[in-house]
């Protein structure tokens, strides 16, 4: 279940190597036919890619780095 959209459309989620590859829609005729959102669709990419480094503290317009 898509829990990313309101309708939370029915998905299946292909999984290789413990890692998600893709996010397809299933067929439901009572929520949202075979349709999800690209939100949906491309949200995998997110759960295997660590984008923050460093722990943060925002002051004021800057960043300071905090163990």
């Amino acid at each position: 279940m898509d829990v990313l959209d309101s309708l939370a459309s029915s998905v299946r989620m292909d999984v290789a190597n413990n890692k998600v590859m893709r996010v397809v829609p299933l067929l439901n005729e009572d929520i949202n036919e075979e349709w999800i959102t690209n939100k949906a669709r491309f949200s995998y990419d997110s759960l295997f890619t660590q984008r923050l480094n460093y722990p943060k503290l925002r002051t004021g317009s800057t960043f300071l780095i905090i163990s």
